[in-house]
């Protein structure tokens, strides 16, 4: 089944409200209002890095409370969004070379589902044909062992330009590398994605940048 290729969405980020500034100042519903806004979109990104709910939901615990802590170090010299990832970029690349050394075990047979849990479908609500469900479900899966085969770098670059929506200079300043690096990695990672869910050559990996 010839799946359908990754897009690069654009988003424009700009008006955010500086939720750190604000519980700088003593707004105290400032910070919680910054989890409300963050949380669901970090889970998926921890979640999508190391497939295992459990663990993203912890990092991004870790993540809020680096920010608390933090805050009163905070200076607004920037985007609030691009200093929130960074410090999430951070705390996944220091977890990633802790976990290292030990393979990861996750079962390929297990689909990731819209609310990003994985395991059985649950089709309580969901008007659609079974052929459908089916359809969709081989699709998520087929997109989970894809991005997989990718290398550590190149995920983490797709990871932030397609599903976090962050623009290629903001990942470069996060990720410490030249924007030309950037785009390699994404162009690299996209020829990848494509050949894989449209030739089904699930064991490639991306090379080069």
């Amino acid at each position: 089944m010839k799946q359908p290729a990754p897009k690069v969405p654009a988003t424009s980020h700009s008006n955010e409200v500086d939720y750190l500034a604000q519980h700088q100042g003593g707004d105290r519903q400032a910070f919680r209002q910054l989890v409300d806004q963050y949380r669901d979109r970090i889970v998926q990104f921890f979640f999508r890095l190391c497939w295992d709910r459990d663990r993203a939901e912890d990092l991004a615990q870790e993540l809020f409370l680096k920010l608390l802590i933090g805050s009163k170090r905070y200076r607004p010299e920037g985007k609030m969004t691009t200093f929130v990832y960074r410090v999430a970029t951070n705390l996944w690349i220091d977890h990633y070379r802790q976990m290292r050394p030990r393979p990861r075990f996750h079962s390929l047979d297990q689909v990731t589902y819209r609310d990003g849990e994985t395991g059985r479908m649950d089709c309580a609500g969901d008007e659609r044909e079974p052929s459908e469900r089916l359809q969709d479900g081989e699709e998520r899966a087929a997109m989970r062992r894809a991005l997989e085969s990718l290398t550590e770098p190149h995920r983490l670059v797709f990871e932030l330009a397609v599903y976090q929506e962050r623009p290629y200079a903001e990942i470069s300043e996060l990720l410490g590398i030249p924007v030309g690096t950037v785009k390699s990695r994404m162009h690299n990672a996209v020829s990848a994605l494509k050949q894989m869910l449209g030739d089904g050559e699930s064991d490639r990996q991306v090379g080069g940048a």
